[in-house]
């Protein structure tokens, strides 16, 4: 398989989701927009509690989302669902661009809770214009009161503190106007019921597998917006994907987990059925593989990182750092560690240094439609803030040259790179070129040099990484406790799904439950080789760091369930030296009794 060709590839054959029913007109689109400009006037003219400051800013943004999703196990339907939901988000800023109600955090009361967690509503589905304009009027009032609490606690709290900084609170941007309109569309459930029950039934043919699930969902979101700045932009997003999970246990009770994934902007961008079987019979068998397979009881040395499990490592390990994260007054001394807990590891100290190989470059680019002719899923018109994106340079000759920020300025990114989109500042399409690059075979043989010089037994070789999206609910218990135990610092990268020893006369083996220590984004400094070829893959992204209130309390436990997608364009990467090691954890017991389904059965 290329490694320029997605797990599952691009070929729709086989998979039929009925007609796409149009959803509201233009004339829904008149009647919310006039209401929230109607309102936007009104508030920025008439709000003013007694003697209190005015807002200096308002923003709304109504998003309208059709959502379909189907959930199977083992042949048997677990859910469907058709949604549609209206929400607005309202931003209401006073004081000045210098100083405002924003970038400051406290510990919240029970009586405060709501306002922490403010500034969203679900508005009417129906084309109301006084119930919409009722409802942006009530979400304004309780948004505008809960800015001025903040102001007055934030005020106060840096009366006891010295600035380090005078960097301003919001940056100034050029107003935008954009408008993208299309109809909303709706998927029939039908065909997408039958296309999970008939892939999760593939799991019948698995006895080593204990737990699986295949899920499809489509969504169609259609954004508003309007400041009082003058922007204002309709923007339409449309996605669909396909996943498989499936976990089971080792002979010594450790477990594995593995996951396939597709993703498109619409159906005809998802794999065919047999492909999809073929993935899922691939994961399948790989994980049985997996269950007799032998540990790593610890090991110093090179590792290559191929194909996704490259492109996984440069998105949980780097690429938080490149995000602009501006450090909020703190108004509680208890917050400051949990800042510290979920704030992750950032590159800002870093800029004018040097943070990969010399070889090494790095770009986000939010406009780019397609990298060789592969459709990347990452990019989109204009951000939550209504700024316009354009190619950011990120990395050049492994000198770090800026970050990616949205309106929330930091000491050396004082505007907006136009990366605001699923609550926070995120990646888009992000390409990662290598000059000089090595080919797949030569890279392979580079490892081996490295294990020679060390005169050691083997390298390692990792070729697929897990996910945090793709975890369960005790899973991402278990990685908070860990973060709050750790006290933050550096980003947890998951364990590879599939890595092999390497031996010097380019013998694999099979290896499991491994696990990384003390890698961080320090360590891409030491990388010794990339491949000339990229893989392509699109997943979703969550940072791990906080933006604001919501992300800090919410522990993450909505991971992964509407997390932007990003596509990363990363070549093979060759570190030099790395410590891996087994899992230190409590093991859990193997089932009692075998899996029903297959109790007695003898394999032909």
């Amino acid at each position: 398989m290329s490694a320029r060709t997605r797990p599952w590839g691009l070929v729709m054959a086989g998979l039929a989701l009925g007609p796409l029913a149009p959803g509201p007109g233009t004339a829904a689109e008149d009647t919310v927009m006039k209401a929230m400009r109607d309102e936007m006037r009104r508030s920025m003219s008439q709000m003013r509690l007694e003697e209190l400051e005015k807002p200096y800013f308002i923003s709304y943004r109504v998003d309208e989302s059709t959502t379909t999703t189907s959930s199977a196990s083992f042949g048997s339907l677990l859910s469907s669902n058709q949604h549609r939901s209206r929400t607005i988000h309202v931003e209401v800023r006073v004081g000045s661009h210098e100083l405002d109600n924003t970038n400051f955090l406290t510990f919240p009361s029970f009586s405060s809770i709501g306002r922490v967690f403010g500034g969203r509503a679900s508005l009417p589905l129906e084309d109301d214009y006084q119930e919409l304009r009722r409802q942006i009027w009530l979400t304004t009032d309780a948004a505008y009161k809960s800015a001025l609490e903040t102001l007055s606690q934030k005020r106060a709290a840096l009366q006891n503190k010295t600035r380090a900084e005078e960097t301003p609170d919001f940056s100034h941007e050029e107003p935008v106007t954009l408008d993208a309109d299309a109809a909303l569309v709706e998927v029939e459930t039908g065909a997408a019921e039958e296309m999970v029950r008939s892939l999760s039934a593939l799991f019948r043919e698995m006895p080593d597998i204990f737990t699986s699930e295949v899920r499809f969902h489509a969504r169609t979101e259609r954004t508003r917006f309007v400041n009082s700045e003058g922007s204002s932009f309709t923007r339409v997003q449309r996605s669909v994907g396909v996943t498989a999970e499936a976990s089971t246990q080792a002979e010594d009770g450790l477990p594995l987990h593995d996951f396939v994934a597709a993703y498109g902007s619409r159906t005809e961008d998802l794999p065919g059925r047999k492909q999809m079987e073929a993935a899922i019979r691939e994961m399948g068998a790989r994980l049985a593989r997996l269950r007799t397979a032998p540990l790593l009881e610890r090991y110093n040395g090179p590792v290559l990182f191929e194909g996704q499990a490259a492109a996984e490592l440069f998105a949980q390990a780097f690429a938080p750092g490149l995000l602009a994260a501006r450090k909020p007054v703190v108004g509680d001394p208890r917050m400051a560690g949990f800042m510290a807990q979920a704030g992750g590891q950032s590159l800002e100290d870093k800029i004018g240094a040097r943070v990969l190989p010399r070889f090494l470059r790095v770009i986000d680019d939010p406009t780019l439609a397609s990298f060789d002719g592969t459709v990347l899923l990452g990019g989109y018109p204009v951000d939550d803030q209504g700024v316009l994106p354009a190619a950011t340079k990120l990395v050049e000759r492994g000198i770090l040259k800026t970050l990616l920020a949205d309106r929330t300025p930091i000491a050396d990114v004082e505007t907006s790179t136009g990366n605001r989109r699923g609550g926070g500042v995120t990646p888009s399409n992000v390409v990662v070129e290598a000059d000089g690059g090595m080919s797949s075979e030569e890279i392979k043989q580079e490892l081996l040099l490295l294990v020679e010089d060390r005169e050691a037994e083997f390298g390692v070789l990792v070729r697929r990484l897990g996910n945090p999206a793709f975890k369960g609910q005790s899973d991402q218990m278990m990685r908070m406790a860990m973060m709050m135990s750790r006290g933050g610092g550096s980003p947890r990268v998951e364990s590879p799904v599939e890595a092999y020893k390497v031996y010097p006369d380019g013998r694999e083996e099979l290896i499991r439950n491994v696990e990384f220590s003390g890698i961080s984004a320090a360590s891409f400094k030491d990388i010794v080789a990339a491949s000339a070829e990229p893989t392509i893959y699109t997943a979703p992204f969550s940072s791990g760091r906080s933006s604001g209130p919501r992300r800090i309390f919410s522990f993450g436990m909505n991971r992964g369930s509407r997390e932007p997608l990003v596509s990363w364009v990363v070549p093979s990467l060759l570190f030099e030296d790395l410590t891996l090691k087994k899992p230190s954890a409590e093991v859990p017991n193997l089932p009692v009794a075998e899996h029903p389904y297959f109790e007695g059965r003898v394999d032909p």
